[in-house]
């Protein structure tokens, strides 16, 4: 696994993330509850309340932990993935943050973090410090260096230094010598205004994923060069996640006449 893919590149992901996500018809805006970051790491087993086996065996309180997922909590894939849903009062359709190197509040405050922020040990609780330190402690390139060494126009310090972010990147020399991680954030930003990743990241993700599939000798393409997905599509020959999650089908267990607050009724 390439270094620059795994501590910078593929980190992409947190830049998406939202503070909330409209999850299913209980925990979503105007339901009983928002589908907050904090609910999405309590119904985790690795970093939450879903212990299994491990979950104590008399009742469980509302909080956790569980044997298993509470039923209230399954996910509504309609409002992750584009399956044509039409859009009205109690449902709408999630959408990714546009990427750029800024991280909703509740990343900066991962579980267990300590209750004073202000110390030193609470950065360990902090996402991007930890993404930016474990890019120096295996010693990844400047983004200007991959930039040029994949023969790509880094970008400018005036690029580098625009944004909400650019005076505090300035600061700290951000815009001369370009932590990799945060170099493919704002190469997103600046290039493509947050829609897709830039030439270095998209070239670091793309090369890998192609690398992996490539050096596996069971994968498709060593197996059957010429395979194509054959389930049934929206698109003949397109063949997308939304087409996977409607040919499993179970799109959503929770239904949608859960969780809806009844508006109060005017005064007679």
């Amino acid at each position: 696994m390439p270094a620059e893919f795994a501590a910078a590149a593929y980190r992409l992901g947190h830049s998406m993330v939202r503070e909330t996500y409209s999850h299913n018809a209980v925990f979503r805006p105007g339901g009983l509850a928002d589908g907050t970051l904090e609910f999405m790491f309590n119904f985790t087993g690795k970093s939450g309340l879903i212990a299994g086996d491990l979950a104590p065996e008399t009742p469980p309180s509302p909080l956790g932990p569980h044997h298993t997922l509470p039923s209230n909590w399954v996910i509504d894939w309609r409002r992750f993935f584009d399956l044509e849903t039409p859009l009205e009062e109690n449902f709408t359709l999630n959408h990714a943050r546009r990427l750029d190197p800024l991280i909703v509040p509740a990343l900066h405050t991962l579980p267990d973090h300590p209750e004073d922020m202000t110390t030193v040990a609470a950065r360990e609780f902090v996402l991007p410090f930890r993404n930016l330190r474990r890019g120096s402690q295996i010693g990844l390139p400047s983004g200007q260096d991959v930039a040029r060494a994949m023969g790509f126009e880094p970008l400018s310090d005036t690029q580098l230094s625009q944004g909400r972010d650019g005076d505090a990147a300035a600061k700290h020399g951000f815009h001369k010598a370009t932590p990799l991680w945060y170099y493919i954030l704002k190469e997103a930003e600046q290039l493509h205004d947050g829609l897709r990743l830039g030439p270095v990241g998209s070239t670091i993700v793309a090369e890998t994923f192609l690398g992996l599939v490539h050096g596996d000798d069971n994968s498709f393409l060593g197996r059957r060069t010429n395979w194509t997905p054959h389930l049934p599509s929206k698109t003949p020959g397109h063949f997308t996640m939304a087409d996977l999650i409607t040919f499993v089908g179970d799109i959503n267990p929770v239904g949608d006449g859960v969780g809806i607050v009844p508006k109060e009724k005017p005064a007679q």
